[in-house]
């Protein structure tokens, strides 16, 4: 499978999200906070599904298109950076996402309370 530019995996989020077939002019809405022209969201949705990730069907006049790869993807290419970069360590990418100052105290507090309430719902 085709790997997903930035703006591509960024409209794929739109659909996970959603979990439902979408319009163009409901693609639109849902990126509208990226100032794209009609014209670049209609080529990116065009490249996305001709790497495979969307189907359009027709809805009278106008495209629908269909998600056929679920956010799993997410998980499968998180799960390859890891290994690729950090030796399937995710202490390791912790401590580098550390010490390149791009962690927060925040950021770090939150992943905390998130580690903590995973293994609130384990006992």
């Amino acid at each position: 499978m085709q790997r997903l530019s930035d703006a591509e995996l960024n409209i794929m989020m739109k659909f996970w999200e959603r979990n439902s077939p979408m319009t163009l002019e409901e693609v639109q809405d849902a990126v509208v906070h990226y100032n794209w022209t009609d014209n670049t969201v209609r080529n990116f949705l065009t490249r996305i599904v001709n790497k495979g990730f969307l189907r359009i069907d027709k809805l009278g006049r106008k495209n629908l298109y269909v998600q056929l790869v679920s956010d799993e993807y997410i998980d499968k290419k998180s799960k390859s950076l890891l290994e690729k970069l950090y030796d399937d360590s995710l202490q390791h990418f912790v401590a580098g996402l550390y010490e390149s100052d791009s962690l927060t105290k925040e950021d770090i507090l939150e992943l905390r309370d998130y580690l903590d309430d995973i293994l609130k719902e384990e006992e």
